[in-house]
């Protein structure tokens, strides 16, 4: 069986059917992952959060179940990313969920350590998707991502014309995303620019 980690977009339920089909997901956070914003996405204009290598840094996220047809499905959407296997030692379970005795998991790691910029910023329809995930799995979760990634710089409000291939379908919960920005990320927050500058 194989499990990816998912720290960003696949964090989102809605995200991930869109691409293939997955088990549900379990929030764990793993030992030796750092999460920044550092992959300068190759479809548009716009930064991607990366794992990367760094045994004192944690990342939480989720882990889920694929088959091998989908886990081809998943390699596709990552571009821009490799794919790499994850010790279940390093995982830790953040639900009543025991972690699988067997299986690989797979994470996909950025292949880029560039900073956003104003050219390539973090785009808000991309960041309301993972932040949708987050709280999914309830507020302390969605802190613990804002608190674990670095490199928060450059953002960009593109919700009127979504930039992310992937946007959310509702507006629902767009002010809970906002209130959370505000309370944990108000420098990034009071910076933030519209799309059309």
């Amino acid at each position: 069986m194989n499990y990816i980690f998912g720290y960003g977009s696949l964090i989102c339920t809605d995200s991930r059917s869109r691409t293939g089909i997955s088990g549900s997901a379990h929030p764990i956070e793993v030992r030796g992952i750092a999460r920044k914003w550092s992959v300068h996405v190759p479809d548009y204009a716009g930064t991607a959060v990366g794992a990367h290598s760094d045994p004192e840094a944690y990342c939480n996220g989720v882990f889920f179940a694929v088959d091998e047809d989908n886990l081809g499905r998943f390699d596709g959407r990552e571009k821009g990313y490799r794919r790499i296997e994850l010790p279940w030692a390093d995982v830790h379970s953040l639900s009543t969920e025991s972690l699988p005795l067997t299986g690989i998991l797979w994470a996909y790691v950025g292949t880029s350590q560039a900073a956003p910029e104003a050219e390539r910023p973090i785009m808000q329809s991309y960041l309301d998707v993972i932040l949708n995930g987050c709280l999914n799995y309830g507020p302390d979760f969605a802190r613990r991502f804002t608190e674990l990634t670095g490199q928060w710089q450059h953002l960009v409000n593109d919700r009127a014309q979504p930039t992310y291939p992937r946007p959310l379908q509702s507006s629902a919960r767009l002010p809970e995303i906002d209130g959370l920005l505000i309370e944990h990320l108000p420098a990034l927050w009071a910076q933030q620019q519209n799309l059309d500058g």
